[in-house]
């Protein structure tokens, strides 16, 4: 895998096998790497290095500080048409312009992951539109798991955040280009406290905010040069899976991880400010293939709309 970066020392938090750097100009790499660096370094000269072969990553790019959302850049790329180089790796030890969901700010703190993947399946796959949110929602449950929480149990609160007690670690996005059936590239983009508490507004609906390293028995055990390993490698595993075909199975994970099932929630309209309208208040008896939530007494399957837990369970 060969690994760009801006900052030997952050490098080193990602792949800690890095070593033997190069200095290396933006515009003598290939092409795609280069207009893609070129968005994302706020510099001509770089730090070049390679490292054993990954199974499932090419590149890495870790920006030490980047001046905007790698995910969006990723993205405003795919869109337009560049060819950018699969199996992609951007990541930022701290960063401006960083969102979750409907643009919601999230601060991106020292110590943190804020990765970006980028791959290009060219595949029909089954489950695409939300197999690769489940598949990004999975690999950050899995880290969690991978770590002795003393007891406490990671879980997914509907639709793409991962919680510890109450408390949210993280969140995930999926975009996808498609041609017809065919998912032609997705970016996945995962942002998971591991060391720092972000200052983040609280709500009804994210009451709580938590860093992984507040569950282990010392903070030193869970640090991002061990968090960030484990999430790339199994991010890498499930977009393998899914682009296998195995979605179904992916799913059956999610709904097992899910809080939500046989939960009493509120949902309410995704609006940044004023009033939110209800849209349904009950018991969710199942989740669907869409990530859809049935109900109990409501018509229809809800597909959007901001969740609040209530306090009971059935």
């Amino acid at each position: 895998m060969i690994i760009l970066t801006d900052n030997i020392e952050f490098a080193r938090h990602c792949i800690v096998q890095s070593d033997d750097w190069q200095t290396c100009k933006i515009s003598a790499l290939a092409a795609p790497v280069a207009a893609l660096a070129g968005e994302l370094f706020n510099t001509s000269s770089i730090m070049r290095t390679e490292v054993p072969a990954s199974e499932y990553w090419e590149y890495l790019l870790a920006v030490d500080h980047a001046s905007k959302s790698q995910y969006d850049v990723l993205s405003g790329l795919a869109v337009a048409g560049l060819q950018l180089p699969d199996r992609t790796l951007c990541c930022a030890g701290s960063g401006d312009g960083f969102h979750g969901f409907k643009d919601r700010r999230w601060k991106a703190c020292r110590g943190n992951i804020h990765l970006s993947a980028f791959v290009k399946p060219r595949l029909e796959i089954p489950g695409a539109a939300t197999g690769f949110i489940v598949a990004g929602v999975l690999a950050a449950l899995q880290t969690a798991e991978s770590f002795d929480l003393q007891g406490a149990v990671p879980t997914i609160k509907w639709v793409n955040d991962i919680l510890v007690e109450g408390a949210k670690l993280g969140g995930v996005l999926a975009r996808l280009q498609t041609q017809g059936a065919v998912t032609e590239s997705a970016v996945v983009g995962i942002g998971f406290n591991v060391e720092q508490r972000p200052p983040v507004g609280r709500d009804p609906y994210v009451p709580e905010v938590g860093a992984l390293s507040e569950f282990v028995k010392t903070p030193e055990s869970c640090l991002h040069p061990d968090a960030f390993p484990r999430l790339v490698e199994r991010l890498g595993r499930n977009l393998g899976s899914l682009c296998q075909g195995h979605f179904s199975e992916l799913l059956d994970l999610y709904r097992q991880h899910s809080m939500v099932l046989g939960r009493h929630v509120t949902i309410s309209e995704d609006t940044l400010e004023g009033f939110s309208r209800t849209i349904a208040r009950g018991v969710v008896e199942s989740i669907g293939p869409s990530l859809e939530l049935f109900i109990r007494n409501h018509p229809d399957p809800v597909t959007k709309g901001r969740l609040r837990l209530e306090n009971n369970h059935v």
